[in-house]
């Protein structure tokens, strides 16, 4: 008897030192991981909702903004079909832990940053998300990407595809991401690496610092506040990639998304002595034309509900920006129909200097990310490389 109440008392006690939880209770790691992961979902869904119940009250985002204004920008994102395709790898994340507070980190195929949250346990004992860490140019000391050359302080980068079999000279094509992107993500959007192996010729998706490029006042940070000299790294980059594989130095073309159509046209603008020819989507030329501009064929690509972006305190119009290449190329008479398809329709100016020509492509119920199987059925890839393909310097 007494040693029956002498093993009860035990078990009372180990009990009572080692309560019993048939669900262990996961760790403030797991819980953060379970956190950004949810977030990813939400996005994924698209869940204005579901996204916001994974941030704090007292949300504050890299550029200032409130919870309500992230709100806000979401509902508007996502109405206009503008947000991109999320995918986040939360296999080995760095986190780091100090009291209630964390940071959770992701690095993306090239080792660079691409998701980046700081986190509070908050009274109820939930982790969520309270700010993003800003991107810092100290991740940009070491090299990275495909290949990289240094720059002052800091490697600048870029990824390369060379097709198989290919031999003498061959075309460059520069494939320019947009804001907050990458040169993985614009490799999925635009699919020229497959375009390069059918067509033969030598692509390149550079990196801008922070995911951004310099392209002019109004677009985009921290390259535009930072005045950054992309002109110059893409320059060297072309100097770089030229000296290291055969290519024909008169068929040099540069395209980009948004923030990289920007910069294409910057480029195509201020280093028209290297580019035969450009192609810009989802965005406009936000510089007046160089001193020294001479001129450079561009085809430019819109999705008629794409609205957002041609507000007019940000940037001109579509239309305003394809009567200033025609400007800029010295085109006479009216432009012409080249191509229609239902109310999607090219417009092009053909009697241009230099044997150029100008044109733009409006795309019925296209958005902004004016890719196929993206925002728009239309093989804008295609559209782009069969225009640039036929001119040369």
């Amino acid at each position: 008897m007494k040693r029956t109440m002498y093993l009860m008392f035990a078990i009372t006690l180990m009990l009572c030192v080692f309560p019993f939880d048939s669900e262990a209770q996961p760790t403030d790691e797991e819980m953060i991981i379970n956190r950004v992961n949810s977030v990813k979902e939400a996005f994924i869904a698209k869940d204005v909702d579901a996204i916001l119940a994974n941030f704090s009250e007292d949300y504050e985002s890299g550029e200032g903004d409130s919870k309500a204004e992230f709100r806000r920008g979401l509902k508007m994102v996502i109405g206009l079909g503008l947000l991109p395709d999320i995918e986040m790898d939360l296999d080995d994340p760095q986190i780091e832990i100090s009291g209630d507070t964390a940071t959770f980190v992701t690095l993306d195929e090239s080792g660079q940053r691409d998701q980046a949250y700081i986190l509070q346990k908050e009274e109820d004992g939930v982790w969520r998300i309270v700010g993003d860490i800003e991107c810092t140019y100290e991740q940009y000391v070491r090299s990275y990407g495909d290949e990289s050359i240094k720059i002052g302080e800091y490697y600048r980068a870029w990824d390369i595809h060379v097709p198989k079999g290919v031999s003498g000279s061959v075309p460059l094509v520069i494939d320019l991401h947009g804001h907050s992107s990458s040169p993985s993500e614009q490799q999925k959007f635009s699919k020229f690496k497959s375009l390069a192996d059918s067509e033969g010729f030598i692509v390149v998706w550079p990196y801008g610092l922070c995911g951004s490029w310099n392209s002019g006042p109004p677009c985009c940070p921290p390259a535009n506040v930072d005045n950054l000299e992309d002109v110059s790294f893409l320059r060297k980059m072309i100097e770089t990639v030229s000296s290291k594989h055969d290519i024909d130095t008169n068929r040099i073309y540069v395209t980009g998304l948004s923030n990289g159509a920007s910069m294409a046209q910057r480029l195509a603008n201020e280093a028209s002595d290297l580019i035969a020819a450009a192609a810009g989507v989802s965005l406009h030329l936000l510089l007046p034309k160089a001193a020294d501009y001479t001129p450079v064929p561009m085809i430019i690509l819109y999705g008629n509900l794409d609205t957002d972006i041609y507000a007019p305190d940000d940037f001109v119009t579509a239309k305003e920006n394809f009567d200033t290449w025609k400007t800029m190329n010295e085109c006479a008479g009216s432009y012409e129909e080249t191509w229609r398809d239902g109310e999607s329709v090219a417009w092009t100016y053909k009697d241009c200097a230099g044997g150029t020509e100008v044109t733009m492509v409006t795309l019925d119920q296209g958005v902004h990310i004016l890719y196929q199987g993206h925002q728009t059925e239309f093989d804008t890839t295609r559209m782009a490389w069969d225009f640039m393909k036929r001119f040369s310097k």
